[in-house]
């Protein structure tokens, strides 16, 4: 099985926050060596690490685990949904009738 892809995610995320290997191995209490292997694709992180990363990532599992994941048609709502809660109440009303005028329309 192909690691890369959810090796690359982490990473993004990762460098993101502007952390180093290092510091991320330390938050999750790992070796900067096992971050590197995940990241290459080398080693797929066990569930309690996947949430560690998570936790230390602030990032939900499906953001990660949905590069894991070979479909013909991934879905992946996560980064929307993250930026949809950070608007306003007001702003989130407008954008649900958007999408409902533009359900009725397909």
């Amino acid at each position: 099985m192909n690691f890369k892809s959810g090796g690359k995610v982490i990473q993004q995320l990762r460098k993101q926050k502007n952390l180093t290997q290092e510091q991320l191995a330390e938050q999750v209490a790992l070796s900067s060596n096992t971050i590197s292997r995940i990241e290459r694709g080398l080693l797929m992180p066990s569930v309690a690490t996947l949430c560690d990363l998570c936790n230390a990532l602030e990032t939900s599992a499906d953001n990660i685990l949905a590069a894991y994941i070979h479909a013909d048609s991934a879905i992946r709502w996560s980064p929307l949904a993250e930026q949809l809660q950070a608007l306003s109440p007001k702003k989130q009303e407008q954008v649900e009738r958007m999408l409902a005028c533009l359900l009725e329309i397909l």
